[in-house]
């Protein structure tokens, strides 16, 4: 059961219960074995948005026109348009479509999940049992955003709390309606579904990171598990070459060398014949070895 209240509950919980990100030593996406597993969370973020790193990351990717610009399943269908062009047409045509092709290979932004620790912020025993269901006190406030809306839950037993990530989220799609983002957590995205698998298995990888990147917000818990899961099959597989030139495959490059899994990169440039992307892929180790 979901009540609503007004800002007086958000400043009392943001006052002394602040959201937080995790402050875990080691980062949510480096294994143990990692060699870069000394670095926390919030200097792989630093390293990330670097001007180096983003440099290097956008030229990995890769820049192909016709697999960026192909056909899509989208909502509606749009006319297939023709024109008759002389050579220098044609040259500043296709000009402007590889700068409109670049704006679709923004690096998908690489975050640190937020904590699922959650504040106990009052125990009312004398409430203990008063229902069989949890209730959710959510801020609709004109003034609070997605990301400090206060949201708090009251446990059958009678604690206050304050909600989880995927509480939080839950709550924001609830009385924030957006197209494509139901309430609830689509199955696709439940790594143990069958339903993923079979996805991956056709190859749509980048279908299900697009979505993923609409559903959730970057820090979301659900979102990092999910990355991880798609760049590991995608490595396991060999699959290396189905996010290539596509915004996703930056964050999947910088995943494979933080976890110590450059070889894989390098195989795949020289398979490519890319010299300059084994070139700079090892720059990019040389950079964050050397933070």
């Amino acid at each position: 059961m979901t009540l609503l209240i007004t800002g007086i509950l958000r400043k009392f919980a943001l006052t002394k219960f602040p959201f937080t990100a995790s402050n875990s030593s080691l980062s949510s996406w480096c294994k143990a074995e990692s060699p870069l597993s000394h670095l926390n969370g919030e200097q792989l973020e630093s390293l990330f948005v670097d001007e180096r790193v983003q440099r290097l990351l956008l030229s990995l990717t890769g820049h192909d026109t016709d697999k960026i610009l192909r056909h899509r399943r989208i909502n509606q269908t749009e006319r297939t348009h023709y024109a008759l062009m002389t050579d220098n047409m044609m040259k500043e045509f296709m000009s402007r479509l590889d700068q409109r092709a670049g704006k679709f290979l923004r690096i998908v932004p690489f975050k640190e999940p937020r904590s699922n620790r959650t504040e106990v912020l009052a125990r009312d025993v004398e409430i203990d049992g008063f229902d069989t269901a949890k209730f959710v006190f959510t801020d609709i406030s004109f003034d609070a955003t997605d990301l400090d809306r206060t949201v708090v839950v009251r446990e059958q037993d009678g604690t206050l709390r304050t909600a989880l990530p995927e509480e939080r989220d839950r709550m924001n799609r609830l009385f924030f309606v957006q197209p494509n983002r139901p309430v609830n957590e689509p199955p696709l995205f439940a790594i143990t579904d069958e339903w993923l698998q079979k996805t991956l298995d056709r190859d749509e990888h980048e279908f299900v990171l697009d979505w993923a990147c609409h559903f959730y917000e970057p820090d979301a818990p659900k979102f990092v598990e999910l990355c991880k899961y798609i760049f590991d099959h995608t490595l396991a597989n060999d699959k290396l070459d189905v996010l290539y030139s596509t915004r996703h495959f930056g964050t999947l490059a910088f995943y494979l060398v933080i976890n110590g899994k450059m070889d894989k990169l390098l195989q795949f440039y020289e398979q490519k014949n890319r010299n300059d992307g084994v070139d700079q892929t090892r720059q990019l180790w040389q950079i964050l070895s050397c933070y």
